[in-house]
Parts: C-alpha cells; structure tokens; sequence
C-alpha cells in the first residue's frame, strides 16, 4: 500500500510540474520569437532607411550633374558656332538622359535598386567621357 501511495504521490507531483516546465519553456519560446519579431522589424527599418539615404544621394548628384550641364548649355548657346550647336545637342541628350535615371531612383524598389545604382553610374561614366570630348573641343570656352 504504502508503495501505491508513494507512486501515485509521485505522478501526481510530476504530473503537477511538468506544466510549469512545459509553460516556462513556451514562454521562453515566445519571448524568443518576440525578440526575434523586433529584431527583423529594426533590420527591415533600418534597411530600409539605408536604401532612402542612398537613393537622396544619388538624387542630389543628378541635381547636381543637371545644374552643371544646364550651365555649360549656357556657354554653349552663347558661343553660336554650328560646333557648338552639336556639342550643346549631345548635353541635352545627356540631360535628359539624366532625368530618365531620376525617375528610375525615385521609382526603384530595394529589390531593384542594385541594378538602377549600376545603370546610374553606366550613364555617368558615358557622360563624363562625352564631356571630356567636347571640353578639349572647345579649350577656351571651359578653361
């Protein structure tokens, strides 16, 4: 008899434990998953703050290609030769191009946004290189 009490004492005192193990164990597994929840939430934020800040700059740098083009147009214009009509013809286009990659900025998704840095820095490279053309061209208008 006394070995019956002792092992029914003895399920019921594990039978009465094992929940408070089982619950502390589903509470740390919550906890767990929040903290993991908040985790992704900040890297999501913060990814996405980066991808803002990245796209402002290469917005600011197009404004700022744009004011510079727009200024030699000017020069250009002023000029008159039939030289310096072709040469103010490729800047536009340039420009334009430009505004074309603005949209592209303004549009891209973080998913995209690799491939329109890449195409941004393609046509800069392209436009630099036109600019260096036209400059030796024209030496005592850009000096």
């Amino acid at each position: 008899m006394k070995n019956i009490i002792f092992i029914l004492s003895a399920f019921i005192f594990f039978s009465c434990s094992e929940p408070a193990e089982k619950d502390t164990a589903d509470q740390k597994i919550e906890e767990g998953l929040d903290q993991l929840k908040e985790g992704l939430e900040m890297k999501a934020d913060s990814a996405g703050a980066y991808l803002e800040a990245q796209k402002a700059k290469a917005e600011a740098e197009i404004n700022a290609r744009m004011k510079d083009l727009d200024a030699r147009i000017d020069e250009l214009e002023k000029d008159g030769s039939k030289k310096s009509k072709e040469a103010r013809i490729e800047l536009e286009e340039d420009r334009t191009e430009l505004e074309k990659k603005l949209d592209e900025i303004k549009n891209s998704s973080e998913a995209t946004w690799e491939k329109t840095k890449q195409s941004l820095d393609t046509t800069f490279r392209k436009a630099d290189t036109k600019w260096q053309k036209i400059k030796g061209d024209f030496k005592d208008l850009f000096n």
